[in-house]
């Protein structure tokens, strides 16, 4: 190219030495070396190709990524390219691990990313996971494709839209961030938060912020749940709630929330071993205790240790250390230590064992098997 601009130079001054007579010349000297410059700036500027393959690979000769393009346009520098309509795949270990296409695409010489961007799709080779977004960046050293700019996702056992997607190829996991919604097939949730990780060989989901989970039974929501951490097992079908965890059951009427709830989808019972309270609204019921398990499929509740219980429409009072709450009748059975209060009209009642419900003043305190003893206090109103 430099050699080229020094001929046309020097045409230039042999045309201007030979003086007035030769004007018409010299006119023609200066639009050749106009046109020569402008021929020259065009190819210093950029190379074009048509119908190309790009493909790049590591130091050991293994391909790191392979696409086809209707165009292919080098920078001047020749350091990185932009390329129309790629078609190719990502490889991993010199095997492909990701077939890919998009509008556009961006390829940096050493090879380090190619950036794909505008209408992404990448279909995961091995499990034929589909990602699509607008953007999206293939690092070979370090296994991991990125998605930006919204992605969705689809899996045999997943569904997801997000924000942003990282997928570490050889960890075969996907951080997903920012308004996440991803749902399962079976069991049938769906989880809306902020970050997810999800890992995709183990069938595990793990929530690091505050997230909802809710639960379908054919379309129809069953169960509500947020808190602040969880863990999804899709194998076993549980989800382990941690932090300011609730459950609110739509069928049964009844909340259940705690610092730690284990909530198993299938056999349909949530268990906590931490203090946990137990809410019906309706019956402005509410119940305490060291721990609990709620069988959903059995409508029962069954709480251990200190347990409370307050009726709130009569203001009744009932402590025990065991009592198992029967949803669908409301009425409950209490074990071991049972007190029983209540203030309209004014008495208490203790006793090894009662049966009752707390919403109707209707209990009854018995003696039990070990027949032990019942105690009634009564306290008289004072007349007006």
């Amino acid at each position: 190219m430099n050699l080229h601009r020094s001929t046309c130079l020097n045409v230039l001054l042999i045309t201007l030495l030979v003086g007035p007579a030769a004007c018409g010349r010299r006119n023609t000297a200066a639009d050749k070396l106009a046109e020569d410059t402008k021929e020259i700036q065009k190819f210093d500027s950029n190379l074009n190709w048509n119908d190309i393959t790009l493909e790049q690979v590591d130091d050991k000769g293994k391909l790191w990524w392979k696409v086809k393009a209707k165009q292919a346009t080098y920078s001047k520098d020749q350091k990185n390219a932009t390329v129309e309509n790629p078609r190719g795949e990502l490889y991993q270990d010199g095997k492909p691990v990701f077939k890919v296409e998009a509008q556009k695409g961006e390829v940096q010489q050493d090879g380090k990313a190619i950036v794909l961007k505008g209408q992404i799709i990448a279909t995961d080779l091995k499990d034929g996971t589909v990602l699509k977004g607008n953007e999206a960046e293939w690092r070979p050293i370090e296994d991991v494709l990125l998605v930006r700019n919204s992605v969705t996702g689809t899996h045999k056992q997943m569904q997801f839209a997000a924000q942003e997607g990282r997928f570490q190829t050889r960890a075969r996991t996907m951080e997903l961030t920012k308004q996440i919604v991803a749902s399962s097939k079976d069991p049938e949730i769906q989880v809306r938060t902020e970050h997810l990780t999800w890992n995709i060989q183990d069938q595990k989901v793990v929530g690091d912020r505050p997230l909802q989970i809710d639960r379908f039974k054919n379309k129809v929501l069953t169960e509500r749940s947020v808190a602040d951490r969880a863990n999804v097992d899709l194998k076993a079908k549980t989800v382990n709630l941690q932090q300011n965890a609730k459950i609110d059951s739509k069928q049964q009427n009844v909340q259940v929330s705690s610092s730690d709830l284990l909530w198993n989808l299938e056999a349909q019972t949530i268990n906590s071993s931490q203090p946990v309270t137990i809410l019906n609204p309706s019956q402005q019921v509410t119940l305490t205790a060291n721990q609990g398990l709620l069988n959903l499929q059995k409508n029962t509740v069954d709480l251990t240790g200190n347990v409370k219980g307050i009726g709130q429409r009569n203001d009744s009072k009932l402590d025990a250390d065991h009592v198992t709450w029967f949803l669908t009748t409301q009425q409950f059975q209490a074990d071991g230590n049972v007190n029983y209060r209540q203030a309209n009209p004014p008495f208490s009642i203790a006793g090894p064992r009662a049966a009752g419900r707390l919403q109707d003043q209707q209990v009854a305190v018995s003696g039990g098997e070990s027949g032990g003893r019942v105690e009634m206090q009564i306290v008289p109103q004072t007349r007006q």
